[in-house]
């Protein structure tokens, strides 16, 4: 059992890999009756573009290549939670990170155990809610992956980023992730 749920949050650090910039959701506290509070609305306002959100899902995807956690952790919102859900063998691992060192952490751990990435497919959305205060960004990506111990995998993963104007640019104020991975047959 404790080889199995090693396993399973060795594979879950790989996935969060793949889905290294799921960090933001709103907190608890900043939620009534399910809706966002007046602050974070009133936060909300400004600029955003299509084109604003392209550039900032550029950068992410550039620091993802390059495993630069600094410029990863500059696109979130200062109360950033990340909730990824991950299924390894039909079972489905989900784990809540809070604040920016926990993220840092966790990415620093992830970028560790992956030596290689080979991106297979990506597809990406952006859609603009009514009120044009909040931008959503659905990215899909599928990748094969080599650990540092040399095992390839190939994962995929949904993320559902949530982009706000906070601070005076596109901010990460939500994602919600979910992704599989599974071992590479040998010889593929």
């Amino acid at each position: 059992m404790k080889i199995t749920v090693l396993k399973n949050l060795f594979y879950f650090l790989l996935t969060v890999g793949l889905s290294s910039t799921s960090l933001a959701m709103f907190p608890q506290e900043s939620f009534a009756g399910g809706q966002p509070r007046e602050l974070i609305a009133a936060e909300t306002s400004g600029e955003l573009t299509e084109a604003k959100i392209r550039e900032v899902m550029s950068v992410i995807e550039k620091a993802e290549k390059e495993e630069d956690i600094n410029t990863l952790l500059k696109t979130l919102a200062p109360f950033a939670v990340s909730e990824v859900t991950v299924e390894v063998e039909e079972q489905g691992i989900t784990r809540t990170v809070e604040g920016i060192e926990a993220h840092r952490q966790l990415l620093e751990q992830t970028f560790a155990l992956i030596e290689k990435r080979e991106p297979i497919n990506q597809f990406m959305s952006i859609r603009f809610t009514a009120d044009n205060q909040v931008v959503i960004v659905t990215r899909i990506v599928l990748e094969a992956l080599t650990t540092t111990e040399g095992k390839s995998f190939y994962a995929s993963g949904t993320d559902i980023f949530r982009f706000a104007w906070l601070d005076g640019r596109p901010r990460i104020i939500s994602t919600k992730s979910q992704g599989w991975i599974e071992e590479r047959p040998s010889g593929l």
